[in-house]
């Protein structure tokens, strides 16, 4: 069981390593759904490492949890992932948006 929840753990982990080397663009949430007009008011490398960062993350939360107790690591885990999407989401609008455009 616990070599099952380290193979989970290790998912996030490779596909952060994929976003930083550019081959996951269609994955990020409404950026392939948006026009070239709205794509190009983000700077797609910032989008990238915020993408790649919040992957890497939700691992080493993953990783917690596996050497935590269960009860107190699942409700660490779930407020942690929420302050996470947030604060993807916030850098993802500030951040990693052009400027003047």
């Amino acid at each position: 069981m616990i070599w099952f929840l380290t193979f989970l753990a290790a998912i996030p982990v490779l596909i952060g390593i994929a976003y930083l080397r550019g081959k996951c663009d269609g994955f990020i949430a409404g950026y392939n759904t948006s026009s070239p007009e709205k794509q190009k008011r983000y700077d797609i490398k910032r989008l990238r490492l915020i993408v790649a960062c919040f992957h890497f993350a939700i691992a080493a939360l993953f990783f917690l949890y596996l050497m935590k107790n269960a009860e107190l690591a699942a409700t660490i885990h779930l407020s942690c992932v929420v302050i996470l999407s947030v604060v993807a989401v916030v850098s993802a609008n500030t951040w990693a948006k052009k400027n003047g455009r």
